[in-house]
């Protein structure tokens, strides 16, 4: 614990800001209320009633007869709260009944936290819905009269001015330097070079400089080394992961699903890993958006480095967000308001524009019609909301080519080890064990074997051979109602069906392909059918045969023989729902008839579809807990050798499947009956026998492989290799190489291969149990910048992408712009990143925005080129000194006339301390760290991790939408749930009693210590300047190193050497440096 006397090291200024969400919390859930509970009787638009306006802040500002009507924080005293409580008698709103306590804790929670309030009367204008198409058609052209809508307007940059020759050089100087003047104002002093080190490091990687870092930046001053640093940080690998947590920000990622099981989010570490490498490289910001809406619509990017397939990882940007457990359309209006999600994240994130709120209505505020929601829905909800695999194509090519020579010599080897198998009667009846418990059926080896071994074999073989031949007739004639799809058994699929991975696009096989055992003494498992196994070579190999929608195929049935094992089996899909817990994993090495049928569609969907995946490739495994028997909380399904079998297709109109044409006893009953019982055992021993010559010489017949299969079962073929034989060696190689394949990496994504467009059901007033038209694939009307043509027949959403790369898209390059703008400065341009609507702010710089914008597009959409020029600026170079003229006449910096001082974010400050400590660990990507937890909860797979998360990053540890990382939560890690561009950057008291008592601290600090005390010193003096540079990124002042010495003496009684070498006292002064503001914060 630290002394009172070390608290007064630690600087808590703790003010109150207002928060970020605030708008979103309005906009989704206050906003919706007032309209629809106070509207009637409070607004401009139908009646005042007692002189109260509740449609703009001003109004509830002003109040009513009864005076203001809140009291922003304090919900207790608001008039408000009094009336929708029926606190008093005279005062109830609504005046019959009390509105749900639900909605009455939402008004609270709003109040207390501010009562932010974005609408102003005069510029909102809203209205109620517009009577007629007409009259939207003129409301929206109105609307598209709006700053953000208009077109970019390109002029030159201000010219220069003599009085500062240095803010002559950046456009961006003289455009900032022009607007000072207007407001007769002038820009700070340049800040010290180590204040600028320290800016450009956190804002460029989010980590402290290094001492080094310091000591070279010293030495090396001028403009020139300003340079060489800036370069260095944006090449630095760390700069990819402080813009690509930026960006997961906005998008709200996640590492798992939330609501109430919380489950994982199948590859989302690939796509935080694709956003680092794409940061890292440069990749323009147009080709991001493109990769994140249609990758898998665009030609396959590889990255050099890590061989993933960048544009099949990218569109996992869709699936993040919160998902109900159980299926999309199981409940009504859940798949909806996951649609409505996906929709919000979209706009914002690209256009800062919130078109979730046209669900129920032509949009209140902005030019987005309804009609465009849904065109927008229909876009989204196309494609297969599936998984795919992340690996470049051909990773295990050589090793695939070299596993099916070694299985085809290990078959000619075999071929060699059973040619002199020899069979009689005595042996099979041995084989066939007891008669009396054994009761095969007419289709299995055992069933003419069992009576041709007994007494009066003669007399039962005319018996068992009219019965074979009555079965077979029946049987054939029966399958007669079966049309096969494709020929499967020959590797041709039928048209539309599509598969992926390398399970089965290698996993053809013909009839009595060896299935090489992995493990053990056999040799081989089993004879395979012909067809489809994803093991056939490797069960690491993953696999998906993907169905068109059921009323595509010709039939009202389609059945496929499968088998599978450790969680390969198939999902059910309404309209290719993004979550779909109607999972059958199948268990059977044989193949078994399952038939799939257009099922009653249910809640407005429009077609079903059927995938038949391996674990690694079935989106929505692991499920939640209970619905993998055997599968156990913490297996979040990595590594699984899982497999699936297909084996035949066909369609067919009436029930039941097709049956077995009991061919393996062809070549039995086919030839002259026997006479006597010797000749009954000579016949039964060829037919045995028989399959053995067909197979070596690869000529197997139609039945050869069950008789096969049954002779391997009943061990009567020799299934060990012998010691030091070729055959021992080449499945010794053959396992070697199968065990040196990579588990393949898979990541949900989409797959929109055979896939028709799909439209989408207009919900009527936001109703889903109202469906209206039928909406096909568009984009925004307003945003369709040369004529509108996105509502035709189906835009795909790689149009989509390019239509928002449009150079003359008035939104995409301005949104992108003023974010990149908001990461480096703190503030947009535009103060509100995720909303340049009505109900945002305007530019503070509207020329600077958008010449920048299309400096950008003229540059690629580099975002380092952006970052680059901004962070060379004079502007940016700035000290945070405030003149009394700037601070009266711009106090919130609007104009940016010094560079304010910034706290941290969250990952920020807890990479800080591992930094600062020596526990950090700089290595990039890889699966989520779970953070350390109190409490685990096995069951949803909230697990606790390492106190120091290993020593990884922050970006790398598990963001659990149900329990986040607690660090970072308390200070300020966003709502996962919810798209936010600008984060919350709020300052509690709590935050300062995580700094001086959370374990991870107390350990960072112990650690520290214990690095510290390994470094022979004899002067504290020296250490302590040492913990400066490492923490503060500067060298102490006389009066902090008197303060730090006396505060060290207070935490110990030892001096000289013992001191040096006391592990407590050091990790006393260590914690006690964790706590001062300056390390949180830069300047």
């Amino acid at each position: 614990m630290l002394t009172k006397q070390c608290l007064v090291t630690f600087g808590l200024l703790f003010a109150g800001v207002a928060p970020a969400w605030a708008d979103d919390f309005f906009d989704k859930k206050v906003a919706p209320l007032l309209q629809a509970r106070c509207f009637e009787c409070h607004s401009h638009e139908k009646k005042i009633k007692g002189g109260l306006a509740l449609d703009s802040k001003s109004g509830w500002e002003k109040g009513g007869k009864s005076g203001p009507a809140i009291v922003p924080g304090k919900p207790e005293v608001s008039l408000l709260i009094k009336a929708l409580s029926h606190a008093e008698v005279d005062l109830k709103m609504p005046p019959k009944q009390m509105l749900p306590n639900g909605e009455v804790e939402i008004f609270k929670e709003w109040i207390k936290k501010g009562a932010v309030d974005p609408r102003v009367l005069a510029k909102t204008s809203a209205k109620p819905e517009l009577a007629t198409e007409d009259d939207w058609e003129k409301e929206f052209t109105k609307r598209l009269d709006w700053w953000s809508l208009r077109p970019m307007r390109v002029g030159a940059p201000p010219g220069d001015d003599p009085a500062y020759p240095a803010w002559a050089q950046e456009p961006v100087d003289r455009f900032l330097l022009a607007k000072l003047k207007q407001k007769n104002l002038k820009p700070a002093r340049p800040a010290d070079s180590l204040t600028l080190l320290r800016r450009l490091s956190f804002i460029l990687t989010g980590l402290p400089p290094t001492p080094a870092d310091v000591r070279a930046f010293e030495k090396a001053r001028g403009e020139t080394a300003y340079e060489q640093l800036v370069d260095r940080l944006l090449a630095s690998p760390h700069f990819g992961e402080r813009f690509a947590r930026h960006w997961m920000d906005v998008i709200r990622y996640t590492d798992t699903y939330g609501y109430e099981w919380d489950n994982p989010a199948k590859g989302s570490f690939e796509y935080r890993d694709y956003l680092i490498r794409g940061f890292n490289d440069d990749l323009g910001f147009d080709r991001l958006l493109q990769e994140q809406l249609a990758g898998d619509l665009l030609p396959p990017r590889i990255h050099p480095a890590t061989q993933t397939l960048e544009t099949l990882i990218a569109p996992m940007f869709y699936h993040l967000g919160e998902h109900r457990h159980g299926s999309s359309l199981m409940f009504n209006g859940t798949h909806q308001d996951m649609v409505n999600n996906k929709i919000d994240a979209f706009s914002k994130a690209f256009l800062a524009t919130s078109v979730a709120c046209a669900r129920c209505h032509n949009h209140k505020l902005e030019a987005v019609p309804q009609r465009d929601y849904y065109a927008l829905a229909a876009v989204f909800t196309t494609p297969r909301w599936t998984s795919r695999v992340a690996d470049a194509p051909g990773k295990n090519d050589a090793a695939i080519a070299r596993l099916k020579e070694l299985r085809g010599d290990i078959q000619t080897e075999l071929a060699l080890l059973w040619r002199n198998t020899r069979l009689n009667s005595a042996t099979l009846r041995q084989a066939l064990g007891d008669p009396a418990k054994s009761k095969p059926t007419i289709q299995e080896v055992a069933y003419p074997l069992m009576r041709l071994t007994q007494k009066e074999s003669v007399k039962n073989w005319e018996v068992l051979k009219k019965e074979w031949q009555t079965a077979r007739e029946m049987r054939k004639k029966a399958n007669q109602a079966f049309n096969p799809l494709g020929q499967v058994q020959q590797g041709v699929l039928p048209p539309g069906w599509v598969v992926e991975g390398d399970g089965m696009i290698h996993g053809h096989v013909r009839e009595g392909t060896p299935l090489v055992a992995l493990t053990g003494e056999k040799i081989i498992d089993r004879l395979l059918e012909a067809g489809f196994h994803t093991q056939a070579l490797s069960s690491k190999l993953p696999g998906v045969l993907r169905m068109p929608a059921q009323h595509l195929v010709a039939g009202k049935f389609a059945s496929l023989n499968l088998a599978g094992g450790e969680f390969g089996g198939y999902l059910v899909m309404d309209d290719h729902a993004f979550q779909n817990e109607t999972i059958s994993f199948l268990k059977n090495t044989e193949a078994q008839w399952k038939s799939f049928a257009d099922a009653a569609l249910i809640n407005g969907a429009q077609q079903v579809t059927v995938e038949f995946a391996t674990a690694s490739l079935n989106p929505n495994f692991p499920p939640r807990t209970g619905l993998a028997p055997g599968l156990n909380h913490n297996d979040f399904g990595y590594e699984k050798r899982s497999w699936i079998s297909v084996t035949g297709i066909v369609a067919h109109d009436s029930g039941g499947a097709p049956q077995d044409e009991l061919a393996a006893f062809a070549s039995l009953y086919e030839r002259e009956s026997p006479k006597d019982e010797e000749a009954v055992s000579a016949a039964m021993a060829d037919w045995l026998a028989s399959p053995l010559g067909r197979w070596s010489k690869g000529k197997t017949q139609p039945g050869d492989r069950d008789i096969l299969n049954w002779l391997l079962e009943k061990n009567l073929l020799l299934n060990q290799a012998p010691l030091g034989s070729k055959l021992a060696s080449l499945v010794k190689e053959y396992r070697s190489v199968e065990n040196g394949i990579a588990f393949a990496r898979t990541v949900n994504s989409m797959d929109e291969r055979e896939t028709p467009p799909m439209s989408y059901p207009l919900n009527v007033r936001g109703n889903p149990d109202v469906s209206g038209p039928l909406i096909p694939p568009g984009s925004l009307s307003m945003l369709e910048v040369k004529q509108r043509t996105g509502q035709g027949a189906g835009l795909s959403r790689l149009e989509l992408a390019n239509s928002l790369l449009d150079p003359e898209h008035p939104l995409t390059a301005r949104v992108y712009v003023n974010r990149v703008w908001h990461w480096v400065f703190g503030a947009g341009l535009v103060a509100t990143p995720d909303d340049f609507g009505r109900l945002g702010d305007r530019p503070s710089h509207p020329e600077l925005l958008d010449w920048l914008a299309r400096q950008s597009i003229q540059e690629g959409w580099s975002t380092k080129k952006l970052v680059r020029r901004l962070v060379l600026s004079q502007a940016f170079r700035q000290s945070g000194e405030v003149s009394a003229a700037a601070r009266e006449s711009d106090p919130g910096n609007r104009l940016l006339h010094h560079f304010a001082t910034r706290r941290l974010e969250a990952e920020a400050i807890r990479d800080t301390l591992l930094a600062v400590s020596g526990r950090l660990d700089g290595q990039l990507y890889g699966r989520p760290v779970f953070p350390p937890r109190a409490v685990e909860d096995s069951p949803k797979r909230l697990f606790s991790g390492p106190l120091d998360g290993d020593g990884r990053r922050s970006i790398y540890l598990q963001m659990s939408i149900m329990d986040p990382p607690k660090f970072l939560v308390g200070f300020n890690l966003p709502d996962l749930r919810l798209p936010t561009g600008r984060r919350d950057v709020t300052q509690v008291p709590s935050q300062a009693l995580t700094l001086l008592n959370d374990p991870f601290v107390n350990e960072m600090a112990r650690y520290w210590a214990s690095r510290l005390v390994k470094e022979r010193h004899d002067n504290p003096n020296i250490r302590i300047r040492a913990m400066f540079l490492h923490a503060l990124g500067r060298d102490p002042n006389p009066r902090e190193l008197h303060f730090w010495n006396m505060a060290l003496m207070d935490f110990s009684p030892r001096r000289g050497s013992a001191l040096m070498d006391e592990e407590a006292a050091w990790q006393n002064l260590a914690h006690a440096l964790f706590n001062t503001k300056e390390l949180i914060h830069f300047r």
